[in-house]
């Protein structure tokens, strides 16, 4: 048990993250979820009730505690059951240090492969004004060309 500034006690539990995984993709689908990585980040922001999380979100409560129990299954959340001096015991969550390493590696990723996304487009396209510049392709084809590419790496761009 532990002291909490805004309550008078504060029981913590933990949970280990399974023993062997048995699907190796199994992290992936966990941490492909946006509504779980929302989830981590909002916990990293302080939000750590249910309810608080199923409004900023916008989500049904049910939603989130189902999602929440994955999370902590897997030991990126860890759970606490706080006592006020006046009410009900409440249960708040709250990020493990694994899930914020998650978090870090996902965006890291993301940005590593969105940048690698951005110098091919860049590679392709100077390749594509050279043609131009040399006279090997019509005006009329590299703007077609061109759309092609803004299309195809538009999320990177």
């Amino acid at each position: 048990m532990t002291f909490d500034a805004r309550w008078t006690n504060v029981e913590v539990g933990r949970n280990a993250s399974p023993a062997s995984v048995s699907e190796p993709l199994e992290l992936i689908r966990i941490a492909s979820s946006e509504t779980r990585r929302q989830i981590l980040r909002l916990l990293q922001q302080g939000f750590d009730h249910p309810e608080d999380l199923a409004k900023k979100l916008k989500i049904r409560r049910t939603s989130v505690d189902k999602q929440l129990a994955e999370l902590f299954a897997w030991g990126l959340v860890d759970r606490a059951a706080v006592f006020p001096p006046n009410g009900r015991p409440r249960i708040v969550y709250q990020v493990t240090q694994r899930g914020r390493d998650l978090l870090d590696l996902l965006e890291r990723v993301v940005r590593e492969y969105t940048g690698s996304f951005r110098a091919d487009f860049e590679r392709e396209l100077e390749a594509l004004e050279t043609k131009l510049a040399a006279g090997e392709i019509a005006e009329e084809m590299y703007f077609k060309k061109r759309k092609e590419l803004e299309t195809r790496y538009s999320l990177a761009l």
